[in-house]
């Protein structure tokens, strides 16, 4: 029973970072010898006992109606409807025994850590295991809630019908894996028909948001603001993916989760820094250079990685306010918003990393959106020219000044941690500053450092 409630305080470490919880004044009394952790352990036992308890009583009395109406159907057509269900007895009959032993392990970790608490003077003589609970729930774990996705599929799509076969097959197989939803923001909306019907075949695990032209920044946000797995995956509608039977999905979450810190993981390439020279980076021969110790996934921590596939802890996204919307108007493209999101992670203390984990294949052998003639140079000209003013704004020496002296150091850093903590499978060191001096900043040769020596420009002189 002890190993019970450790689990509830790992499950609850990340929430424990979010801040101090707001107490009623009455309830000081009764919470303040507790600390943060003690008080979300509370709440989680609570929160899954009440659920279990609710699930029993609820399935104690379905399966008394069953065994009556068995005998004889009701005569009532709104008491016929009240207890209607497809559901067999023997699944009632689990489901119930279910929800008794978890109730009752719920009930002795409860009285397992109020015993304890109260046996170090946490919690006083007259505050009862009522008022604990009730000045505890002021906030639910959404990730105890039951029948969530561990992965949300997040799908821009613009006029492709050619590739909806592919992400149907892709979340048809992702399911077999584990639970996943599909969200796609529907970008055509004329097509608006087609996706309901997507829906409903699929019974609601793809699930569509009509827009109109508001373009991959925006979707991402929209669709992350919907999404209830904890772990995103964002896709390209011109993209198919190797192994088709979703088998990496296993992982990338066991990734996400060994790695608490972990907000952003590339899928696709990858940068050790700014500029092009120096670094073994981005290619298919430099994906092995590092693997985890504790997953055994090939994987290393870049600068910056790019869009898509992509995956993301949605809790990190979050918490960095998302992708920046300011980066472009509506309906025009996002380039590099992934770049200046994955600084961005980083400057919030979460980490990026990379993974090859899946090979990415055309749907069909029309150019994407952003590639074809008519968009390319609004894409890849104007807008990208538009996206490096925000980050070099934001993350370089000021307006079209470049990188600056914060990206060198945050390139270091993160060399750094790749050298600590990752094991080395590289021949040729891969940093461009070395792969000895585990603590200082070396300094770059004067060939790369020419990307880091503008004169800063900021927003104002004061």
């Amino acid at each position: 029973m002890r190993g019970y409630i450790l689990l509830f305080a790992f499950v609850l470490s990340v929430h424990a970072k979010l801040g101090n919880i707001f107490r009623l004044p009455f309830c000081e009394n009764h919470l303040e010898q507790l600390n943060q952790d003690d008080i979300l352990n509370i709440r989680d036992i609570h929160q899954q006992w009440l659920m279990h308890r609710r699930i029993e009583d609820d399935m104690t009395k379905l399966l008394g109606k069953m065994r009556e109406y068995a005998i004889q159907q009701p005569t009532d057509a709104a008491e016929a409807a009240a207890w209607k269900t497809d559901w067999s007895e023997e699944y009632v009959s689990a489901r119930l025994n279910t929800s008794l032993s978890a109730r009752e392990h719920l009930e002795e970790a409860m009285r397992t850590l109020v015993g304890h608490l109260r046996a170090r003077g946490r919690v006083k003589s007259f505050t009862t295991v009522h008022e604990l609970v009730q000045c505890s729930s002021g906030h639910l774990n959404a990730r105890l809630f039951p029948d969530r996705p561990e992965v949300s599929l997040m799908l821009q799509y613009f006029r492709r019908p050619t590739g909806i076969p592919a992400m149907i097959n892709l979340l048809e197989n992702c399911t077999r894996q584990m639970p996943v939803e599909l969200l796609v923001n529907v970008d055509s909306p004329e097509e608006g028909q087609l996706w309901a019907d997507l829906a409903w075949t699929t019974r609601g695990r793809l699930v569509p948001v009509f827009s109109n032209n508001i373009h991959e920044i925006r979707s991402y946000n929209r669709l992350a603001a919907l999404a209830r797995g904890k772990v995103l995956v964002v896709l390209q509608d011109d993209d198919g993916f190797e192994p088709a039977d979703c088998s990496w999905i296993h992982r990338l979450v066991r990734q996400f989760d060994s790695m608490p810190k972990l907000g952003m993981v590339g899928l696709k390439s990858y940068r050790r820094g700014n500029g092009r020279e120096g670094n073994l980076e981005r290619w298919p021969d430099t994906f092995h250079h590092f693997s985890d110790p504790s997953t055994g996934n090939f994987f290393t921590f870049p600068l910056q990685v790019d869009y898509a596939p992509m995956a993301l802890r949605r809790a990190a996204l979050l918490h960095v306010g998302g992708v920046d919307e300011g980066m472009s108007d509506v309906g025009e493209c996002g380039i590099v918003s992934d770049w200046e999101l994955s600084i961005r992670m980083w400057t919030a203390g979460w980490h990026v990393g990379f993974m090859p984990l899946l090979r990415r294949v055309r749907v069909d052998d029309a150019e994407g959106t952003t590639h074809s003639p008519k968009n390319v140079m609004r894409c890849w000209d104007r807008q990208m020219w538009l996206g490096g003013l925000v980050y070099s704004a934001r993350w370089g020496n000021g307006l079209e000044r470049g990188p600056g002296a914060f990206l060198e150091e945050l390139e270091n850093e993160i060399r750094i941690l790749n050298l600590k903590t990752l094991n080395r499978n590289y021949t040729k060191c891969p940093f461009r500053k070395g792969c000895q001096d585990l603590e200082g900043n070396p300094p770059l040769n004067r060939e790369h450092q020419r990307f880091f020596s503008y004169n800063q420009r900021p927003m104002v002189d004061a």
